[in-house]
C-alpha cells in the first residue's frame, strides 16, 4: 500500500462523521446553560434588528447618502459586537465540551474579542459572495470564518483558522449540505407561517391585518429579508456548535484532549464508587424506621379524613333519599327511575338536534343572502360561507382519512397465516479482503480462518494476514472481550481488551503484538513471511483457553 493510501486510511479512522457531529452539536446545545444562548442572542438580535431597519428604511424611503453612510457605520459597530458575542458563545461551548469552567465575564476581554474578529470576519463576509458564485472555495472559506469565531482572540488566529478549514473537507462539505437542508426547511416553514396564518385569520375570522391582502405583494425584499434573518437566528447556533466540535476534534488529534476527558470521567466515577463502598448506605430497614418515626398515626388519620372530605371523593358517598321516592316501593321506584332516564335521554337528543339545526341555519342558510341587496357585502358573505363549508368538508375528510389509516394499521397488525416456503441453500457472500470497509462482524472466527487458509494456499500472504487479524477480532468478540463496531479503530479494540481482560495479561500482550504486526503489513511496507502466517493459523486452530 502506498504512503498516500495509508495516510488516507489513517485520516478516515480519526475523522468524525458529519451526521454524528451534527447530533453531538444538538446535544451540546441542549445541555448548554440559558446564559450561553443569551450571550449569543444578545449580540445577534441587535444586529439583525438594525440590519432589517436599515434595509426597510433604504428600500422604502430612499434616504440621502449621508444617512445611509451613518446607518452603515452603525451596522459595522453592531457587527463587531455580534462577532465578539459569538466568539464568547463558542468559547463557552468549547469549555462545556472540555468539561472545564468558562472564562469569567470581562468587558475588556469582550472588547479584545471584537478587535480580533474585526481583523478577519469582514474579509470573510466580502469573500463569501464570490466564493458562492464560483462554488468550489465556498466550503473552505465558510469553515475558515466559523473556525475563527471559535478560536476567538488566539495569537495565531489566521494560521489556526486556515488549518481547521482545510481539515476533513468531506466532513465539512457534507455537514454544510445537511445544515443547509435544515435551514431551507426552517425558511419554508417560517415563510408559510408568516403568510398562511394571518391570511386564514383574515378570511375565516374576519380579522383585518396587513397580511390578509391578496396577490404576490408579500414577495418583497423586506418580507424575504425578515424571514431569512429569523431563519439565521434559529439555525446559526447549531452551525456554531458544529464548527466548535470540529475545532475540538481537530485539536484533539495533536493534544489528546478527548482521551483526557474520558479518563477524567472514568476517574470521577471510580472515586464516587469507592466513596460509596467506604461510607456505606443505610439499609431498607433503617429507612423504613426513619419513615415510621417521621409520620405519627394521628397526623396520618387526620390527613386521610381531610382528603376524603374533598370534592373529589364525594361521589363515593351513598345518594340521599328523595322525598318522592320515599313513598314508593322498591319496584315502583325502579320503574320510575328507568322512565326518567329514558325521558332525559330523548330530551338531550332533541336539544342536540335543535342546536345542530340552529348552527346550520346560522352558517349555511341562504335566507340572508336572498333578503340582502346585491353588492360586494353579499358576495363576500357568500364567499365566506362557501369557504367555511370547504373547511368543514376538509376536516371531515381528514377525520375519515385518519380512521382509514387506523383501520389499515389494525388490519396489518392482525396475525396472518404465512405461506410455507421451501428452504433453499443460499451461498454466503465472501467478503473482499481488499476492501477497506470490511468488518470483523461479517463472518465468525472459523469463517475468517477458512478464508485465511484459502489465501495462503494461493500464495496471497498479505490477504491471509488480514483475514487472520479479522479472525482474531471475531474470536475475541465471541469470548465477550471486545464489542465489534464499525467506528472503532484497532487501538480502540486494544484499549477495550485491556479494560475487560484485566486478569488475562497474556491475551492482551499477544493481541497488542498482533495488532502492531498487522498495521506494519497492511498500512506499511512490511511483507508477511510464510512461516509467520502458518504459525498464526496454527495458533487460531487451537481451542481457546477457558
Amino acid at each position: 500500500m502506498s504512503d498516500r493510501a495509508a495516510g488516507r486510511a489513517a485520516r478516515h479512522r480519526t475523522e468524525p462523521p458529519a451526521i454524528e457531529l451534527i447530533e453531538e452539536a444538538v446535544h451540546l446545545l441542549r445541555g448548554a446553560p440559558a446564559g450561553t444562548l443569551a450571550i449569543y442572542y444578545a449580540g445577534a438580535v441587535p444586529f439583525v434588528l438594525g440590519l432589517l431597519f436599515f434595509w426597510a428604511h433604504t428600500t422604502w424611503f430612499r434616504p440621502p447618502g449621508e444617512t445611509v453612510a451613518w446607518g452603515a457605520l452603525g451596522l459595522v459597530g453592531l457587527f463587531a459586537a455580534m462577532k465578539a458575542m459569538q466568539a464568547e458563545f463558542c468559547a463557552r461551548l468549547l469549555s462545556q465540551r472540555l468539561g472545564a469552567e468558562p472564562a469569567p465575564w470581562a468587558w475588556r476581554r469582550i472588547a479584545r474579542l471584537g478587535v480580533a474578529q474585526l481583523r478577519v470576519q469582514p474579509w470573510v463576509v466580502l469573500g463569501l459572495g464570490p466564493a458562492a458564485l464560483i462554488a468550489l472555495p465556498f466550503g473552505w472559506l465558510f469553515a475558515y470564518g466559523q473556525s475563527a469565531s471559535v478560536l476567538g482572540d488566539d495569537e495565531r488566529l489566521h494560521e489556526e483558522a486556515a488549518v481547521q478549514s482545510q481539515l476533513w473537507p468531506a466532513q465539512n462539505h457534507l455537514g454544510l449540505l445537511l445544515l443547509s437542508v435544515v435551514g431551507a426547511a426552517a425558511w419554508i416553514n417560517l415563510a408559510a407561517a408568516f403568510w398562511l396564518v394571518p391570511w386564514l385569520a383574515n378570511r375565516l375570522l374576519g380579522l383585518d391585518n396587513l397580511f390578509g391582502f391578496s396577490g404576490w405583494w408579500f414577495l418583497n425584499t423586506t418580507f424575504l429579508a425578515s424571514v431569512t434573518a429569523l431563519t439565521w437566528l434559529a439555525v446559526d447556533p447549531l452551525v456554531k456548535a458544529f464548527y466548535t466540535l470540529r475545532v475540538f476534534h481537530g485539536r484533539a488529534r495533536r493534544t489528546g484532549e478527548d482521551v483526557r476527558i474520558e479518563f477524567r470521567a472514568a476517574r470521577r466515577a471510580a472515586a464516587v464508587l469507592a466513596l460509596l463502598i467506604v461510607t456505606g448506605l443505610p439499609g431498607p430497614s433503617a429507612r423504613a424506621a426513619e419513615a415510621q418515626s417521621a409520620v405519627q398515626p394521628a397526623e396520618l388519620d387526620r390527613a386521610i379524613e381531610t382528603v376524603l372530605a374533598g370534592a373529589d371523593f364525594r361521589w363515593r358517598l351513598p345518594p340521599t333519599a328523595e322525598t318522592g321516592d320515599a313513598k314508593d316501593g322498591p319496584i315502583t321506584a325502579f320503574l320510575r327511575k328507568g322512565g326518567d332516564l329514558v325521558r332525559d335521554a330523548f330530551r338531550a337528543i332533541g336539544r342536540w338536534w335543535e342546536g345542530l339545526a340552529d348552527w346550520w341555519e346560522r352558517n349555511f342558510s341562504r335566507k340572508d343572502a336572498r333578503e340582502a341587496k346585491p353588492g360586494r357585502a353579499g358576495d363576500g358573505a357568500g364567499a365566506l360561507s362557501a369557504l367555511r363549508l370547504l373547511l368543514y368538508l376538509f376536516l371531515a375528510g381528514a377525520g375519515v382519512l385518519i380512521l382509514w389509516v387506523i383501520w389499515l394499521v389494525w388490519r396489518q397488525a392482525r396475525p396472518a397465516e404465512l405461506p410455507a416456503l421451501a428452504a433453499q441453500a443460499v451461498a454466503a457472500a465472501v467478503p473482499d479482503l481488499r476492501d477497506e470497509n470490511v468488518q470483523a462482524a461479517l463472518l465468525p472466527a472459523d469463517g475468517w480462518l477458512a478464508l485465511a487458509r484459502e489465501q495462503a494456499a494461493r500464495g496471497e500472504w498479505r490477504l491471509a494476514w488480514r483475514a487472520l487479524y479479522l479472525a482474531t477480532l471475531a474470536r475475541l468478540a465471541a469470548e465477550g472481550l471486545v464489542s465489534l463496531a464499525k467506528f472503532k479503530t484497532n487501538l480502540d479494540y486494544e484499549r477495550e481488551l485491556r479494560r475487560r481482560a484485566l486478569s488475562r495479561g497474556e491475551v492482551v500482550a499477544v493481541f497488542a503484538a498482533r495488532r502492531r504486526a498487522f498495521e506494519e503489513v497492511w498500512y506499511g511496507r512490511a511483507e508477511p513471511a510464510e512461516t509467520a502466517v502458518r504459525q498464526w493459523i496454527a495458533e487460531l486452530e487451537r481451542p481457546a483457553a477457558p
